[in-house]
């Protein structure tokens, strides 16, 4: 029988979830940055936003590796209350969006439409960053691409399992989520090599305001500083208060009463 988790108990264990990965990544030196609504919270509430229930973390490329590459080794060998939905593993629900890390004590629910439901643990979000052109024009050109291979990997990962099992059977070279993957990364890692002076979440482009608002200057991950957030120290940009202007606008003003809701998800203690 599952135990349901509300409230401040649900907030706990994000944040032991946060500290568990916090720590992992203190262990192997590696870079994050704590972000959007979590960095906004941290600045305005010294903790969750009130109506907010998961936690967002930023990463470059390079770290991000050196962490999948770490929690890997270390899961082989060792038994641990936590997880990984690493960002382009097939198993990741959110494949080629984010990856999830998330704490298997717990099972949560996150509801989508009326029919789909989506199953994993109470989670902190891992947002990837790659680099991307300088040129605005060249930009939005490479993120309309990039979100198209994102709709076609989610099209043959939801929909195609069987197919893309066959194609990786007896490897042809026909369409399936292998060949978009491999594409997706290649156009990623093209910029990525060139270390431009520009990093983005790259799925994060609105096609119909062609914006991205999380386009970030690649200096700003030379700087970090602790920063308060529920009693704990975690690390943020030193450019925090560009990241969050770049994001929210005012962000030290409150949303609206109706803008002020959480994820439609449900958590529960496994038994």
């Amino acid at each position: 029988m599952e135990r349901l988790i509300t409230g401040k108990d649900l907030k706990e264990v994000i944040l032991h979830t946060l500290l568990r990965f916090d720590n992992f990544c203190r262990e192997h030196n590696i870079k994050y940055s704590i972000a959007y609504g979590t960095a906004l919270g941290a600045i305005r509430h010294k903790g969750f936003i009130p109506w907010d229930d998961d936690v967002d973390v930023i990463m470059l490329r390079s770290e991000y590796e050196k962490f999948e590459k770490a929690w890997k080794l270390y899961a082989q060998n060792s038994v641990d209350d936590y997880t990984l939905w690493a960002e382009m593993d097939e198993e990741n629900y959110f494949m080629a969006f984010c990856a999830k890390f998330f704490d298997t004590r717990t099972v949560l629910y996150e509801r989508f439409t009326e029919k789909k439901v989506v199953e994993y643990g109470v989670y902190i979000d891992i947002f990837v960053l790659d680099h991307i052109p300088v040129d605005k024009e060249e930009q939005i050109a490479v993120l309309k691409k990039i979100q198209v291979y994102w709709k076609w990997i989610q099209h043959f990962q939801r929909h195609f399992k069987d197919w893309n099992r066959f194609i990786r059977q007896y490897r042809l070279p026909l369409p399936s989520l292998d060949m978009v993957a491999n594409h997706l990364m290649s156009l990623k890692n093209k910029y990525n090599n060139q270390e431009t002076s520009y990093v983005s979440l790259t799925q994060d482009y609105n096609k119909k305001t062609k914006e991205n608002k999380s386009i970030y200057k690649y200096e700003w991950f030379n700087d970090f500083i602790l920063v308060d957030f529920e009693g704990y120290k975690f690390p943020i940009l030193e450019k925090f208060d560009d990241m969050l202007k770049i994001t929210y606008g005012d962000y030290m003003t409150l949303p609206p009463e109706e803008q002020r809701i959480g994820h439609n998800i449900e958590a529960y203690w496994r038994e």
